[in-house]
């Protein structure tokens, strides 16, 4: 997806969209601040009022007219409803970075690993490779099955430094939210800690029965000297190792795309009430859930062809699927 064009003065910036409702959802909308509160709207800059803006400054001195004017009433109304959802998004409560960065890698899947190439015609280049992963659960440290056939299984036997690019939604090219976790994968050899690495991994890669062929061993990520997340253009940030460790994944994100699924196909109208309830934003031609988590959820809000994020929390967090539905029928009925 090619940048967009700039906002306009005075408009604010809106933050990238993803292209799923769960992990991939929640990590484009988390943190646009260095101290993890608070969020920019996401980068759906408004292109046609800038158009507009621009062709306006154009117009020769003196030149008017009843479009001329009804344009620039548009374009004010619209900063004026963007600043109204940015001071909002701001103030509202989300997830902190680490903690996004942990939900995104804790789902397992495929990562981009790069290893330090071993072969003697490679020698001092990186090596990249697509392969499957589990996190492991008390650290969200990426754990690997791999055969010794594979490239990076003798990169990594030689020398354990690499780093995993985790992407959201590989579709969404440099505006997809990723996070990076670079450090030390080693061989794991010992039964029971191999054991317990085969039973997370096959808790996320459920048909791999070729892990308990012969020639694969058991890979971890056992040191993380970096990590960073970045959610799409202008927007990164370095976790602190032990932060990013430390942190949990949101424990009502597995839960995220069947209910937006569910608000956007049967309760459409609850949504565009709840955000001129809470947010003060009236009149939305469309309003539609992206993701949820334990403290609210991002609603994308549609208003005379524009599009942006707005950030709605709930009354208190919310632990499980039993406590989201509560948390949006109280918005419901205080927004009716």
């Amino acid at each position: 997806r090619a940048p967009r064009a700039p906002v306009p003065p005075r408009a604010p910036r809106s933050a990238p969209r993803s292209a799923s409702m769960s992990v991939r959802s929640l990590a484009r909308v988390a943190l646009s601040r260095s101290s993890g509160a608070g969020v920019r709207c996401r980068a759906r800059p408004l292109r046609s009022v800038a158009r507009a803006m621009s062709a306006s400054a154009e117009q020769p001195e003196g030149a008017s007219g009843g479009a001329a004017d009804e344009q620039q009433a548009r374009i004010e109304r619209l900063q004026a409803v963007l600043a109204k959802a940015q001071a909002h998004n701001d103030a509202a409560a989300r997830p902190s970075v680490a903690e996004v960065a942990r939900t995104m890698v804790s789902g397992g899947g495929y990562g981009v690993l790069c290893t330090n190439a071993s072969s003697k015609a490679l020698a001092g280049y990186p090596a990249g490779s697509v392969a499957g992963f589990a996190a492991a659960a008390e650290d969200g440290m990426p754990i690997f099955a791999f055969s010794s056939m594979s490239g990076h299984t003798g990169d990594l036997r030689e020398d354990g430094r690499c780093s995993m690019v985790v992407q959201a939604a590989p579709e969404g090219g440099a505006d997809s939210a990723r996070v990076t976790l670079t450090g030390m994968v080693e061989e794991i050899t010992d039964a029971t800690a191999a054991a317990a690495c085969r039973e997370t991994y096959l808790g996320v890669h459920k048909d791999a029965f070729w892990v308990d062929f012969g020639d694969f061993a058991w890979f971890r990520m056992t040191s993380l000297a970096h990590c960073r997340w970045i959610g799409g253009f202008g927007r990164a940030h370095t976790v602190k190792p032990e932060t990013y460790t430390s942190a949990s994944p949101d424990p009502v994100n597995p839960f995220s795309g069947p209910v937006c699924s569910h608000m956007n196909d049967d309760h459409a109208d609850a949504t565009k009430a709840i955000v001129a309830k809470f947010a003060g934003i009236e009149g939305l031609d469309a309003a539609r859930m992206l993701c949820i988590d334990r403290l609210g959820m991002d609603v994308s809000c549609e208003l005379e062809g524009e599009s942006f994020d707005v950030r709605i929390a709930w009354t208190e967090p919310a632990e499980g699927r039993k406590d989201v539905k509560d948390r949006i029928v109280e918005l419901t009925k205080a927004a009716a």
